[in-house]
C-alpha cells in the first residue's frame, strides 16, 4: 500500500493587500514573501496509515479509510525556530517522513515554504494545481501571460460537483486572531477533504476540466 499524506495549512497573519487598507488591531506579515513572519495556526490532513509505538518500535499501520486530522498551534507567539519541538507538529512531521507522497494543491509555491520558513523540511510529491495545468498545456508553475486561471481548488470543487469551499483562505487569518479556532480548524479539514476528493478523481481520469468541461487526462 503506498502510504499517502494530504495536507494544507492556514496562516496566523494577515497578508496585505495592493489595493486595500490594512485592517485595525490585526497581526499582518509583510506580504507573500514573508513567509517567516506568516505563522501556522493549522496543518490540516488526511493520510491512509497511522503508526503505533509497540515495545519501542514504530509501526506503521494501514488505514483503508483514512483518517483526517488537524494539527493545530493555539499560541501565536511561539517562535518559528521552536515550531519543529511542538509535539503535534513533531507528529505531522514523522508522518511526513515515513509517507510515499506528500499532496497539496498549490504546496510547492506555498504551503512548503511556509512550512520549511517555520523549520519543518517538507516537500511535496504531488501538487495537483501543477499538475492539472501541465495535463492543460500550461507551465507546472504560474508565469505571467501563459498561465491561465480558473483552475483553483474552488472552481474544481464547484465543476466536479463537490460542493464550494466553506471559507477563504484570506479570512482565516481573521477568525483565528479573532480566536474563532474551531472555525478555522473545520475550514482547513474541508479543503483537505475536497482535495482528497479531487486528487483521486484526477488520478483516475475522472476530474472535470472547468473550461472544457471534459475529464483531465493524467495518465
Amino acid at each position: 500500500m503506498k502510504k499517502l499524506l494530504i495536507y494544507d495549512c492556514e496562516i496566523i497573519n494577515l497578508i496585505p493587500q495592493k489595493d486595500e487598507e490594512c485592517l485595525t488591531g490585526y497581526w499582518y506579515c509583510d506580504g507573500w514573501h514573508d513567509f517567516s513572519n506568516m505563522g501556522i495556526s493549522v496543518i490540516g490532513t488526511w493520510r491512509n496509515f497511522d503508526i503505533i509505538t509497540l515495545l519501542g518500535k514504530t509501526i506503521i499501520i494501514p488505514l483503508p479509510w483514512g483518517k483526517y486530522e488537524a494539527f493545530v498551534n493555539y499560541n501565536s507567539y511561539i517562535k518559528k525556530e521552536d515550531f519543529k519541538h511542538l509535539s503535534l507538529f513533531r507528529k505531522f512531521y514523522q508522518l511526513y517522513c515515513l509517507c510515499d507522497s506528500l499532496i497539496g494543491f498549490n504546496s510547492i509555491s506555498f504551503d512548503d515554504k511556509l512550512m520549511k520558513a517555520n523549520g519543518l523540511m517538507v516537500d511535496t510529491d504531488f501538487d495537483l494545481l501543477c499538475e492539472v495545468r501541465e495535463t492543460v498545456g500550461m507551465p507546472r508553475h504560474y508565469v505571467r501571460g501563459k498561465t491561465r486561471g480558473g483552475y483553483n481548488l474552488n472552481n474544481l470543487a464547484v465543476t466536479n460537483g463537490l460542493g464550494a469551499k466553506s471559507g477563504s483562505g484570506k479570512l482565516a487569518p481573521i477568525l483565528w486572531q479573532d480566536g474563532k479556532y474551531q472555525e478555522v480548524i473545520e475550514y482547513c479539514l474541508n479543503d483537505v477533504k475536497l482535495l482528497k476528493k479531487m486528487y483521486f478523481r484526477f488520478i483516475r481520469n475522472r476530474l472535470v476540466d472547468p473550461h472544457t468541461k471534459k475529464p483531465l487526462t493524467y495518465f
